[in-house]
């Protein structure tokens, strides 16, 4: 596990800093919200372009790894050379195709690799990593951002990418000689969705997703606009975040008991999260409601994911993954889109009264059992 371990830092330590980056950058260029909003949108349609390809056409952790960070250090370098538009546009759709290559397959590898007494410990060291490149990232972006720009932000997230390279290639002995993932089955994701767990798991979890490119994207703009905070104060914010979001994950490392309800009782912090940033009169609620937003943050994606992936057959679990990543990329591809079309008219305040209503379902549908009944 340990070279996944650094494959899901490197790449999450990149995803987190680019979702905030981006928009703070467009911005600095002249972008209005609403235009920054659509190199979000681009982003999100790389990475799912990305994990497509993984998917359908590389279908080998080791080699997707490889190239999805040498894409991601390459576009990064193009990124900092502090380019007009249209290079720009073309830098963050292919650095969301880098993004998006090592994903699809290395959630279920690691569950899969679990040991059967500790079926929960593939994904919570999964889940931690992820929270470990959640606080490095806009960390890492704040201090360099401080002293070298915007570009230097770049700069520094090529040489993450290295390290990822280095991860890929050190863990490619780990796969050699397993059966190559299969195809994606639109009949086993058919019968994945029938059975009410999964359902439940991926429809909590779509709805999540959606909002995550709300809370990344949107969160330090909103900061900014309403509240007058600096770009490196609302790194600063973020790494707060994360870092509470990752303590969280790694005191859940192996817990398996009652998932159900911890996806519940997350779903209702996500509702509370998004009310309280939307109604916030000042900054110190504003950061409170943000701060809440570590808690879903840290559970609802890998409980759920680890209730989807139990929810099935052994045989089915990389299939099982397929559906279940489509449930966050379509959202995140989505989020901007409808995201870019509210702020005209009800400005980024409405984005997340929307983000609300859209928590308040999720924690509806996570209140209920799978077979109807209140409760787990």
């Amino acid at each position: 596990m340990r070279p996944g371990f650094t494959i899901a830092v490197s790449l999450r330590l990149l995803t987190s800093s680019l979702a905030i980056v981006i928009p703070l950058y467009a911005i600095s260029l002249g972008a209005t919200p609403s235009e920054a909003g659509v190199f979000v949108v681009l982003l999100w349609l790389g990475n799912g372009v990305g994990a497509a390809a993984a998917t359908l056409v590389v279908r080998d952790q080791s080699v997707s790894s490889v190239g999805g960070f040498l894409i991601l250090g390459a576009s990064m370098l193009v990124l900092g050379l502090r380019a007009p538009y249209p290079p720009l546009s073309l830098g963050v759709l292919v650095a969301g195709a880098g993004m998006g290559l090592p994903q699809p397959l290395l959630s279920a590898v690691m569950h899969l690799d679990s040991a059967p007494e500790r079926p929960s410990t593939g994904l919570g060291v999964y889940s931690t990593a992820l929270g470990i490149g959640l606080v490095l990232g806009p960390l890492v972006a704040y201090g360099v951002l401080e002293l070298y720009g915007f570009s230097g932000v770049f700069k520094a997230l090529a040489l993450v990418s290295a390290l990822g390279v280095a991860g890929a290639w050190v863990g490619r002995r780990g796969v050699v000689g397993r059966p190559k993932p299969p195809v994606p089955s639109m009949a086993t994701w058919a019968r994945a969705l029938r059975r009410p767990i999964f359902r439940r798991a991926f429809m909590v979890n779509l709805l999540y997703s959606l909002l995550l490119p709300v809370f990344l994207s949107y969160g330090g703009v909103y900061a900014e606009e309403r509240f007058g905070f600096s770009s490196g104060e609302a790194f600063l914010l973020f790494t707060l975040v994360f870092l509470a979001s990752a303590a969280i994950r790694y005191a859940s490392i192996g817990t398996t008991r009652d998932p159900g309800r911890v996806l519940m009782v997350s779903a209702g912090f996500l509702t509370a999260s998004a009310m309280c940033v939307t109604l916030a009169p000042s900054w110190p609620v504003f950061v409170a409601g943000m701060l809440l937003f570590s808690i879903p943050h840290a559970m609802v994606f890998p409980v759920a994911n680890f209730l989807a992936f139990r929810s099935v057959e052994t045989a089915d679990v990389i299939n099982a993954s397929y559906a279940f990543q489509a449930s966050s990329g379509g959202a995140e591809v989505l989020s901007p889109v409808l995201a870019i079309a509210l702020i005209p008219t009800a400005g980024l305040q409405g984005v997340f009264a929307v983000g609300a209503v859209i928590a308040g379902t999720a924690f509806v549908l996570a209140a209920r059992r799978p077979d109807g009944v209140p409760g787990r």
